[in-house]
């Protein structure tokens, strides 16, 4: 009978010390969870560091940590390309505005000419396209975030 009891007691106590690593455990797990949630949404170049000592939980901080690294290298190239794409759509359109201003002075000569219908429709036509090509040319970037693939993109256009 003592035995039984002993045995009854060691399995209450081995329940209770598992029941005990269980719910540190979930507390580890929910701490990982917020964390993750907030470096995400704050864009932030921290890591996950957690309080728990259980091997398992800190290896999947730091499988967590790895992936953040990564996707924080990929947030710096997609910027960095961001920022080249802007440059180059810039420098394109002050490239193209001169000659553009151009095309428009030669058109005001040509209309103040003596021409015929004809001509006066191939002005037309070359104007239309003109003031197309000037509107193109005039889009900027509006700064705001597309998000794409669960990665915010700060590359978005307004014309």
């Amino acid at each position: 009978m003592l035995w039984l009891w002993l045995f009854i007691s060691g399995l209450i106590l081995i329940i209770i010390l598992l029941l005990i690593k269980i719910h540190l455990l979930r507390k580890s797990a929910q701490e990982i969870e917020s964390s993750f949630s907030e470096k995400l949404i704050t864009d932030s170049n921290t890591l996950i560091d957690i309080s728990s000592n259980d091997k398992y939980m800190r290896h999947l901080a730091n499988e967590i940590n790895i992936q953040l690294r990564k996707l924080q290298a990929e947030r710096r190239k997609f910027q960095k390309g961001d920022l080249e794409l802007k440059n180059a759509v810039t420098n394109i359109s002050h490239d193209l505005r001169t000659p553009l201003t151009a095309i428009y002075g030669y058109l005001d000569l040509l209309e103040q000419e003596e021409k015929s219908e004809t001509v006066n429709r191939y002005i037309a036509v070359i104007r239309n396209r003109t003031k197309m090509l000037k509107q193109l040319m005039q889009f900027k970037y509006s700064g705001k975030s597309i998000p794409s693939s669960g990665v915010g993109i700060l590359l978005s256009y307004k014309s």
